[in-house]
Protein backbone atom coordinates (compact mmCIF):
# COMPACT_ATOMS: atom_id res chain seq x y z
CA UNK A 1 0.00 0.00 0.00
CA UNK A 2 3.13 2.70 0.58
CA UNK A 3 4.33 1.82 -2.78
CA UNK A 4 1.30 2.73 -4.46
CA UNK A 5 1.17 5.90 -2.54
CA UNK A 6 4.76 6.20 -3.18
CA UNK A 7 4.09 5.69 -6.60
CA UNK A 8 1.25 8.43 -6.92
CA UNK A 9 3.84 11.21 -4.68
CA UNK A 10 5.11 12.54 -8.07
CA UNK A 11 1.45 13.03 -9.59
CA UNK A 12 0.26 15.05 -6.91
CA UNK A 13 3.87 17.18 -6.75
CA UNK A 14 3.53 18.33 -10.15
CA UNK A 15 -0.13 19.12 -9.85
CA UNK A 16 1.22 21.31 -6.77
CA UNK A 17 3.59 23.31 -8.66
CA UNK A 18 1.93 22.79 -11.96
CA UNK A 19 -1.50 24.71 -10.60
CA UNK A 20 0.28 27.64 -8.95
CA UNK A 21 2.50 28.15 -12.58
CA UNK A 22 -0.43 27.34 -14.35
CA UNK A 23 -2.38 31.04 -12.18
CA UNK A 24 0.28 32.67 -12.60
CA UNK A 25 0.58 32.58 -16.15
CA UNK A 26 -3.72 33.37 -16.24
CA UNK A 27 -2.75 36.30 -14.24
CA UNK A 28 -0.16 37.78 -16.27
CA UNK A 29 -2.38 37.12 -19.00
CA UNK A 30 -5.11 39.15 -17.85
CA UNK A 31 -2.92 41.96 -16.91
CA UNK A 32 -1.54 41.99 -20.52
CA UNK A 33 -5.22 42.35 -21.57
CA UNK A 34 -5.62 44.93 -19.46
CA UNK A 35 -2.96 47.53 -21.07
CA UNK A 36 -3.73 46.08 -24.29
CA UNK A 37 -1.01 43.90 -24.25
CA UNK A 38 2.06 46.24 -23.76
CA UNK A 39 3.09 44.31 -20.69
CA UNK A 40 6.03 42.12 -21.86
CA UNK A 41 5.85 38.14 -21.37
CA UNK A 42 9.17 37.93 -20.10
CA UNK A 43 8.38 36.81 -16.99
CA UNK A 44 5.61 34.01 -18.00
CA UNK A 45 7.43 32.53 -20.65
CA UNK A 46 10.84 32.14 -18.33
CA UNK A 47 8.50 30.77 -15.42
CA UNK A 48 6.85 28.13 -18.34
CA UNK A 49 10.41 27.52 -19.51
CA UNK A 50 11.62 26.91 -16.03
CA UNK A 51 8.51 24.24 -14.70
CA UNK A 52 8.92 22.94 -18.75
CA UNK A 53 12.56 22.27 -17.52
CA UNK A 54 12.10 21.46 -13.92
CA UNK A 55 9.24 18.39 -15.15
CA UNK A 56 11.37 17.02 -17.27
CA UNK A 57 14.44 17.00 -14.87
CA UNK A 58 12.83 15.25 -11.99
CA UNK A 59 10.56 12.83 -13.92
CA UNK A 60 14.00 10.29 -13.83
CA UNK A 61 14.14 10.87 -9.96
CA UNK A 62 10.66 9.83 -10.07
CA UNK A 63 11.47 6.84 -11.88
CA UNK A 64 14.50 5.65 -9.64
CA UNK A 65 12.31 5.61 -6.61
CA UNK A 66 9.71 3.73 -7.56
CA UNK A 67 11.43 1.50 -9.70
CA UNK A 68 13.29 0.82 -5.95
CA UNK A 69 10.17 -0.62 -4.26
CA UNK A 70 9.70 -3.13 -7.05
CA UNK A 71 13.15 -4.46 -8.36
CA UNK A 72 14.87 -7.36 -6.81
CA UNK A 73 17.61 -6.48 -8.35
CA UNK A 74 19.74 -3.69 -6.36
CA UNK A 75 22.98 -3.64 -7.93
CA UNK A 76 22.01 -4.10 -11.47
CA UNK A 77 23.34 -1.54 -14.34
CA UNK A 78 19.84 -0.16 -15.32
CA UNK A 79 19.70 1.30 -11.68
CA UNK A 80 23.20 2.66 -11.56
CA UNK A 81 22.74 4.35 -14.87
CA UNK A 82 19.33 5.96 -13.89
CA UNK A 83 20.06 7.03 -10.56
CA UNK A 84 23.37 8.66 -12.48
CA UNK A 85 20.96 9.78 -15.32
CA UNK A 86 18.52 11.31 -12.24
CA UNK A 87 21.54 13.22 -10.64
CA UNK A 88 22.81 14.52 -13.89
CA UNK A 89 19.42 16.16 -14.71
CA UNK A 90 19.04 17.80 -11.03
CA UNK A 91 22.42 19.49 -11.98
CA UNK A 92 20.99 20.40 -15.46
CA UNK A 93 17.89 21.93 -13.46
CA UNK A 94 19.44 24.12 -10.71
CA UNK A 95 22.06 25.21 -13.47
CA UNK A 96 19.45 25.97 -16.37
CA UNK A 97 17.87 28.43 -14.10
CA UNK A 98 20.34 31.49 -15.19
CA UNK A 99 20.72 30.60 -18.61
CA UNK A 100 16.83 30.54 -19.02
CA UNK A 101 16.80 34.28 -17.31
CA UNK A 102 19.45 35.39 -19.30
CA UNK A 103 18.25 34.63 -22.74
CA UNK A 104 14.22 35.61 -21.49
CA UNK A 105 14.49 38.70 -19.64
CA UNK A 106 15.30 41.33 -20.63
CA UNK A 107 16.08 43.60 -17.53
CA UNK A 108 18.48 40.65 -16.21
CA UNK A 109 20.11 40.68 -19.60
CA UNK A 110 21.21 44.61 -19.01
CA UNK A 111 21.87 43.90 -15.24
CA UNK A 112 24.77 41.11 -16.37
CA UNK A 113 26.06 43.73 -19.40
CA UNK A 114 26.69 45.95 -16.51
CA UNK A 115 28.61 43.55 -14.10
CA UNK A 116 30.45 42.45 -17.01
CA UNK A 117 31.62 46.21 -18.19
CA UNK A 118 32.06 46.82 -15.04
CA UNK A 119 34.88 44.02 -15.05
CA UNK A 120 36.60 44.70 -18.22
CA UNK A 121 38.56 47.60 -17.69
CA UNK A 122 39.82 46.23 -14.43
CA UNK A 123 41.22 43.45 -16.15
CA UNK A 124 42.33 45.45 -18.78
CA UNK A 125 45.09 47.45 -17.27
Amino acid sequence: ALSFHFLRLPKYCHRWYTIPTLKYLAAARKSARRVEGSVPWQGALAVSITAVVYCISTLPTAVFYASRSYSKDRTGPYRFHLYRISCFLSMINIMSNFYIYALTIKSFQRFLLTKVLSIVPATSQ
